[in-house]
């Protein structure tokens, strides 16, 4: 659980800069020599994996469930395994820019394994569908093994009593919590750039864009650090950092997952999603948290429910199904923005659908709203509310606001706050009616053409530049699932030219609460599909040795390194992005200053 010694921490950063650094070392210090234990017992793990006749990397939830049937491996060695992963590569600058793809690991996930696997061995059965499966979880989503930041240090040390809705569901199935993922700041952008834990780098390539808000869950799955990656969706930002990092995601109807528990930043247009590198991975982790209605979350009410959508997967087959592409939104030509090469790539998706036996449409959507002005309205009850929920460093909105620990600066942040309409003003009715009104539009033109999914671009460039503009996306351009509630599911086009290639997305929309036959579509466009390429991952002979860290100095680190980050580069810079190489040079600075600080620590580890 939370560690007292978290409350060192959390005063320090209330504090000056050079007392409020002397605690903060301290804290360090205190947490790392605690920990002296758990650091033997992690280092003796770590040396039985060469050993296993297991692997980690492109697991699947059916090859993991099958090792532990064979006796190959246990929960616990399966999870150590992921944690060393973690530790070995998440921070290395080998590649240039540090993945950095969480801002807390979880302190209790070995303490988790050990208590699945004594259920397995009593009962020689699976405690459920992703028993003992690795996720990372986006950090606006609320555990109790960590606290709940949404990604700015004006929320640190806020630590939830309950778990999320979500949450409880995937312990429920057996998951465990494997990490707080990183994300944007108060999942407000899609860079991957946050104050908690500075700044994202892609899984192919670091120094690109990770996409985002939920770039750190992506960045996870991808990266081997995880089977499945939760995130949350309101313009794209599960969709688009899952296919910017080559894997799947669905962004499922509004109303189908529970927002209790979620910071709740977009409770009107946005739902918690789910990332994999697999479509059958995909459905089980949907059909995890969509299984049960929310007797907290009135949207959840009435919403037609599947605990399994394994007949999708079964009977997945495109013979015969109609697929609309989407030219235009309201007179914006989704393709726009589409360079030569990405073209090709979007004709071959095409192709390959024809070749499968689906017939294809073009469609025009002159009709449908693309107005997200009125979105946020009721925001602002909705965080203070949340906020009050649990002991919280910050009281309200406002508090974060003035608290000179946000991303956005007080003067933007304030205005955002203003800026909101009230819950029930003319402004959320309006909303409500423009969701409505487009979800029957698009549900209509489907109907009336015999539709069954619609198509449109998820990236429209290659590769997808730090510095190119997220918003050139087609589905924040065009955002027709969000602005609909309709489901949507992310699936990689193809692969670019470029050293290294980095992967070109489109999605597929479908009718409401109609998840089961999208991921029956999505299956069976990806059956046959080439094993996508690996992120390659390395580790430099400079790159200190955080695999004989335990996880709770893990831990201290990557909020040492986004304090630091967040003085340096964010502070005073009104949000805007980091360079990647600068980024680089400061991430080595704050190694090397904690290899300093914690040297004999991790010498008593060797």
């Amino acid at each position: 659980m939370y560690s007292p010694d978290n409350n060192i921490l959390v005063y320090a950063l209330e504090m000056n800069d050079s007392t409020g650094q002397k605690l903060f070392n301290q804290g360090i210090r205190l947490a790392l020599a605690l920990s002296m234990t758990c650091l033997m017992a992690e280092k003796s793990m770590a040396n039985q994996f060469s050993s296993q006749k297991f692997a980690n990397k492109e697991s699947t939830i059916e090859s993991i469930h099958d090792a532990f049937k064979e006796r190959k491996i246990d929960c616990e060695q399966l999870i150590q395994s992921y944690l060393h992963r973690i530790k070995k590569y998440n921070f290395s600058l080998e590649r240039g820019a540090p993945l950095n793809a969480f801002v807390a690991l979880n302190p209790n996930a070995v303490r988790q394994a050990k208590a699945l696997d004594r259920h397995f061995k009593q009962s020689n059965k699976l405690i459920g569908p992703l028993h003992c499966i690795p996720i990372a979880v986006k950090d606006n989503i609320d555990t109790v093994d960590t606290p709940s930041t949404s990604g700015t240090l004006a929320l640190l040390g806020s630590q939830p009593v309950s778990n999320a809705f979500l949450v409880n569901q995937l312990r429920a199935a057996g998951g465990i919590i494997i990490g707080k993922a990183a994300m944007d700041e108060l999942a407000s952008g899609g860079e991957g750039i946050s104050g908690r834990s500075g700044r994202i780098g892609n899984a192919y390539d670091p120094n690109q864009n990770s996409g985002g808000s939920s770039g750190g869950s992506a960045v996870a799955v991808s990266a081997n650090f995880a089977v499945l990656g939760i995130g949350t969706d309101n313009s794209g930002s599960v969709r688009v950092p899952a296919v910017f990092n080559g894997v799947y995601a669905i962004r499922p109807s509004t109303g189908l997952i529970s927002h209790s528990g979620i910071l709740p930043r977009g409770n009107l247009d946005g739902v918690a999603g789910v990332m994999a590198r697999s479509i059958p991975d995909l459905a089980l982790g949907l059909a995890a948290i969509a299984n049960t209605s929310d007797p907290e979350d009135h949207l959840t009410k009435q919403v037609p429910r599947t605990d399994s959508y394994a007949n999708n997967l079964k009977n997945a087959s495109l013979d015969g199904r109609r697929i609309g592409v989407i030219r235009s939104v309201a007179g914006n030509d989704v393709f726009d923005a589409t360079d030569k090469s990405s073209m090709t790539i979007f004709n071959q998706v095409k192709a390959r659908l024809e070749s499968k036996g689906a017939s294809l449409v073009e469609i025009n959507l002159p009709l449908f709203d693309t107005n997200r002005d009125n979105n946020m309205a009721g925001e602002a009850e909705d965080i203070n509310q949340y906020l009050g929920s649990f002991a919280s460093t910050r009281r309200n909105l406002q508090d974060i606001c003035l608290s000179g620990r946000t991303r956005l600066g007080e003067k933007a942040c304030l205005g955002y706050m203003e800026s909101i309409a009230p819950k029930y003003s003319d402004q959320y009715n309006s909303a409500l009616q423009t969701f409505q009104k487009n979800k029957n539009y698009l549900e209509g033109v489907m109907r009336e053409d015999g539709i069954d999914a619609l198509l449109m671009p998820l990236s429209s460039w290659q590769p997808p530049s730090y510095y190119d503009d997220m918003y050139r996306t087609a589905t924040t351009e065009s955002p027709v699932a969000s602005n609909s509630g309709l489901p949507a599911i992310a699936l990689i086009a193809g692969w670019t030219s470029a050293t290294p290639a980095m992967p070109i997305g489109f999605e597929l929309i479908g009718f409401q609460y109609g998840e089961g036959d999208l991921i029956g579509l999505a299956q069976a466009y990806s059956s046959g599909l080439p094993d996508r390429p690996l992120p390659e991952l390395k580790v430099g002979n400079n790159d200190f040795p955080f695999e004989d860290i335990c996880v709770q100095g893990i831990n201290y680190f990557i909020t040492q390194a986004g304090w630091h980050s967040y003085k340096q580069f964010l502070k005073d810079a009104h949000g805007q992005s980091i360079e990647p190489a600068a980024y680089q040079r400061f991430f080595e600075q704050q190694t090397q200053k904690f290899a300093q600080a914690n040297q004999q620590s991790v010498q008593a580890c060797e």
